[in-house]
């Protein structure tokens, strides 16, 4: 198995049907808004804004164009994407667009960034469910079909365009795969400071549970069809519970 088919296992999944994926997506974090939307309501009053934004509206801004971008690689794969496809999906001009992002490679980079927490979700008052139930709603034991199969298109297209941008393997890598491996790993030495749990290298334990989860324990659904919730919700039950009783200390032996 080569690395490149690891990092499959790891965080791509396996085959989907990215068209349907890319259809049921809604633009924005729970948001209809678009960003001529967003600067209608603040020009409401008639006048133009006065002084530099506040930094929440530059963020809202950046958000949008980021779930827009997701969108258009949806679309038209990021081979064929372009910087002015989405200024005009945005409706907004290049220049602003630019402003935010140097080029497509860093628009890329911040939805794959963006994206990364739809596979790990450390979003939910963790520190009061018991560890077990933390790290299931971690790993969104309860996730339904459609966000499943949402969550995977966008690294099945970065999977089959790496053929031709051999980049993006470093940009799932960097700005997805390593950094929920750190946020997972940053979970769990705090969580070991709660409770007695051998934490030792969480970077490595982090890394193990992600195997686990997201590797050959998942079995590859069939085309456009995605695991069904009970066996997922068996399957990372599962891996929490061998995880959970690699780490939790053991009695003192006779």
């Amino acid at each position: 198995m080569d690395f490149w088919y690891e990092v499959v296992l790891l965080f791509f999944g396996r085959r989907g049907d990215v068209n349907h994926a890319a259809a049921s997506c809604a633009v924005g974090n729970g948001s209809d808004m678009t960003v001529e939307a967003i600067e209608t309501a603040r020009t409401k009053d008639g006048g133009r804004p006065r002084g530099r934004p506040p930094p929440a509206s530059d963020d809202r801004r950046r958000a949008e164009i980021v779930e827009i971008g997701r969108l258009v690689f949806l679309d038209l794969g990021y081979g064929r994407a372009t910087m002015g496809e989405v200024a005009a999906r945005a409706r907004i001009s290049k220049q602003t667009l630019y402003r935010f992002f140097l080029g497509k490679a860093a628009l890329f980079a911040a939805v794959v960034e963006a994206h990364r927490h739809a596979m790990l979700d450390f979003s939910t008052a963790l520190d009061r469910l018991p560890v077990a139930e933390a790290l299931k709603a971690i790993f969104r034991v309860d996730i339904d079909a459609e966000a499943d199969r949402a969550r995977h298109a966008l690294l099945e297209m970065a999977f089959h365009e790496s053929v031709s941008h051999p980049e993006l393997r470093d940009v799932i890598l960097r700005h997805g795969v390593e950094r929920s491996r750190r946020d997972l790993a940053r979970w769990l030495e705090q969580r070991a400071r709660l409770e007695p749990l051998a934490v030792d290298d969480p970077d490595l334990l982090a890394g193990f549970l992600m195997d686990m989860v997201f590797g050959a324990s998942r079995p590859p659904p069939p085309p456009g069809e995605v695991e069904p919730l009970e066996r997922r919700r068996r399957r990372i039950e599962g891996c929490v519970a061998l995880f959970l009783d690699g780490v939790r200390p053991r009695p003192p032996g006779p």
